[in-house]
């Protein structure tokens, strides 16, 4: 009977393992991994009591041996983290990365790491004239979709062409382009800069700096903001002859793009009370044409007299135009649409899903979405009056129906679905189809019910962009890839595969035939083949 006990309890202790193994897994959410090292080390505890009870030594030794087992596992723990430290994730899935306490930390290229040119970045006129305006992160429409290509597809026969690389500050900044110029955001030691640099040579042209701002600065006793990396989360806006720029802390500055000089800022957490994101301000700035203005995101949350979730101010003088309470910010930029004909501010918010009258700043709807973490991707407007939102720690994917009477507007969930979790990365449409990075794999889903028809490509937590039928993708290990989407899925038409060499999130800028790419140690640019 002592025997049927052992060998069934052992055989408990497995089932118990591997069940949980499978439930884990089974749900296909990376922050769920987390889950794994509690699994491992509740099942060594298990094995540790099932020894204690059936093991075949005498019981003194069978308690002696679990001590100095369990003493050692202990020294080992105090051991690493006397000579350990935090250093960040080793990638989305948040599980961490460590270095020795001795060793400086893995983000960020030393500064003085020398330009790499190649010979063709020298020919400026001819890569300025291939170059277009990029005013906006995603695109003019925020959406991360252009109808047709700016560039030939097919790299097979005509690669893309290295013009430069060079090292940048910490921080998850795409680019924007205006002429000759291309700017983003980067963290150097303790202050926050704006860099603007030529796009042709890669040479810097200005930069602007906050002194003494730095997202962990803030937020360092707060473990999750060190897992997400420091420095600027925000990609600026260009309007006209000014940038319009907001840093990870809620410093909002506007300058003269031609010579990167000050001409307003405000400070969205010092003046409207509240306090930062968690992982940073991340929203890109929105210019309001109705009013002359442009809106930057505010705090976490909204609570009593503190806090706004946006605040409109005037492009001219920084003074503000209107402001709007809301709930709290979440990370994922503002856009303006015409739902059922009427144009408003789509917002993604720390809870719920909003449309916001961009001359009052008044709420004219709020869907509630619901969620602990972090919502980044990018809303969509899907036909005359639905509206796509995609996320992911378990989120997934809603279509939000809205209708209108009168002055009052109606939302409806139309359908809910997992088969999409986009975690860092937007979702892009294509012929009825929702393509995005589901968990770190390429997906499709049917925008008719959410159902699941693709998914396959390994491509990690980056970002992707779509022209016409090609998919552009920023893989986190630092490679683009590019193919064709259509029914039977993903074919692949080209790569870069030394683009970039570390973990990226950021977004890939993409200026008429101009790749610009970055993460927070490198930026390099590509000249892009030529349309026949």
């Amino acid at each position: 009977m002592k025997n049927f006990f052992r060998y069934f309890t052992l055989a408990v202790i497995a089932l118990l393992c591997f069940g949980a193994v499978f439930a884990i897994s089974s749900q296909e959410m990376t922050v769920t991994n987390w889950l794994y090292p509690v699994v491992s080390l509740f099942t060594f505890l298990l094995l540790g009591i099932w020894y204690l009870v059936f093991g075949s030594p005498s019981f003194k030794t069978r308690i002696k041996r679990f001590f100095i087992t369990l003493g050692l596992f202990i020294l080992t723990g105090i051991i690493g983290a006397l000579l350990l430290r935090y250093d960040g994730s080793t990638s989305g899935s948040s599980f961490p990365k460590f270095r020795f306490v001795w060793q400086e930390s893995g983000t960020g290229a030393p500064m003085e790491t020398p330009l790499l040119q190649s010979d063709l970045s020298k020919e400026e006129q001819r890569v300025i004239e291939a170059a277009a305006d990029l005013h906006t992160v995603f695109g003019p429409d925020l959406d991360g979709m252009w109808p047709d290509p700016t560039f030939a597809t097919d790299w097979s026969t005509d690669p893309p062409e290295f013009l430069w690389r060079r090292a940048v500050g910490t921080g998850w900044s795409s680019f924007v382009v205006s002429v000759n110029r291309a700017i983003t955001q980067e963290q150097v030691g303790d202050a926050e800069r704006i860099t603007c640099l030529h796009i042709a040579t890669g040479e810097e042209i200005w930069h602007y700096d906050d002194p003494e701002t730095r997202l962990l600065l803030v937020k360092e006793e707060n473990a999750g903001a060190r897992m997400g990396g420091d420095g600027p989360r925000s990609t600026p806006t260009i309007h006209e002859t000014r940038l319009y720029a907001i840093g990870s802390t809620g410093i909002a500055n506007c300058l003269d793009l031609e010579s990167g000089k000050k001409i307003w800022s405000r400070h969205m957490i010092e003046e409207f009370g509240g306090e930062t994101q968690r992982w940073g301000i991340a929203n890109a700035p929105l210019i309001l044409p109705e009013k002359n203005a442009v809106l930057i995101a505010g705090t976490d949350s909204v609570k009593g007299e503190s806090g706004v979730t946006y605040a409109a101010f005037d492009l001219e003088t920084g003074d503000t135009v209107w402001t709007h309470r809301g709930e709290g910010a979440s990370y994922a930029s503002p856009r303006l649409l015409a739902p059922g004909g009427v144009r408003q501010i789509i917002s993604v918010n720390r809870e719920s899903v909003s449309g916001i009258d961009p001359s009052s700043g008044r709420e004219l709807w709020r869907h509630q979405w619901k969620g602990q973490f972090p919502k980044v991707s990018q809303p969509h407007l899907v036909g005359d009056n639905r509206i796509l939102v995609t996320a992911s720690y378990g989120v997934g994917t809603r279509l939000i129906e809205l209708t209108r009477d009168g002055e009052e507007w109606k939302t409806d969930e139309i359908w809910s679905s997992n088969r999409l979790k986009t975690k860092f990365s937007s979702a892009v449409i294509h012929n009825g189809l929702a393509w995005g990075l589901d968990e770190g794999r390429l997906a499709a889903i049917n925008l008719e019910d959410g159902t699941k028809v693709y998914k396959k490509e390994k491509f990690g937590f980056g970002q992707n962009l779509l022209f016409g039928d090609s998919l552009l993708i920023q893989s986190e290990p630092g490679p683009i890839v590019i193919g064709k989407i259509g029914p039977d899925g993903f074919t692949e038409t080209g790569r870069i595969e030394d683009a970039l060499s570390s973990m990226t999130w950021n977004v890939p800028a993409v200026a008429g035939r101009l790749l610009l790419v970055r993460n927070d140690r490198e930026a390099a640019c590509y000249l892009l083949p030529e349309k026949e």
